[in-house]
């Protein structure tokens, strides 16, 4: 759980990063493209390790540089979680996991979507919605934030590939070795008593 000081950071840090992406005031319930842009951002944070953040009711001043701008109480009610689970979820396979928590900070209202990353397999946009329009979601594309841009977007590196796929099979592999304890196949040790851990450490240097 995501405290209140955290949320005041990703308010006040004012700069977006790879797992934090800042969105202008608007309603959830207005034209696609709002729906669009934050499906985008929550399928490419779910790729991340430790997914991602997004605050809504910022503004960019200049390039780069965002300031609190504040959501009015229609557009804050507007972002449901059942309604943007329905929508987003619709076309990301699997289903992305997140939570929305309105927030208050210097009498300013926001919106933050703290995604959470994939459990086992990344997510996979499997369906093109909406048809037409500039701002679409395309069928197949994997999204992801790149270390070199901080955009969500199809994953087009090999780098970026390779860190993906890399982050899914420790997944697998950790997956795998839980099963094989639950199962008895594999000996679960416990952690180290201090003094053991003491000794071993006063026999490495020569104590």
């Amino acid at each position: 759980m995501t405290n209140a000081t955290n949320l005041e950071f990703y308010i006040q840090h004012r700069k977006e990063e790879r797992y934090l992406e800042y969105k202008r005031s608007m309603m959830w319930t207005g034209n696609n493209t709002t729906k669009v842009k934050v499906a985008k951002a929550m399928m490419a944070m779910s790729n991340l390790r430790n997914g991602g953040v997004i605050v809504i009711g910022m503004r960019e001043i200049n390039r780069g540089v965002w300031e609190p701008e504040g959501m009015t109480h229609e557009q804050i009610t507007s972002f449901t979680q059942d309604d943007i689970a329905q929508w987003v979820n619709d076309c990301a396979i699997p289903a992305v996991q997140f939570k929305v928590e309105p927030f208050t900070h210097d009498d300013n209202e926001f919106v933050i979507i703290q995604v959470q990353e994939f459990d086992s397999v990344p997510t996979v946009c499997n369906k093109q919605k909406p048809r037409g329009g500039d701002e679409v979601l395309k069928a197949g594309a994997i999204y992801y934030r790149s270390k070199r841009k901080n955009e969500s977007a199809p994953i087009s590196s090999e780098e970026d590939m390779r860190e993906l796929i890399e982050l899914a099979v420790r997944k697998g592999v950790a997956w795998q070795v839980n099963w094989l304890r639950e199962l008895g196949l594999v000996a679960t040790f416990p952690a180290p008593r201090e003094d053991a851990a003491l000794k071993y450490e006063q026999e490495r240097e020569g104590l």
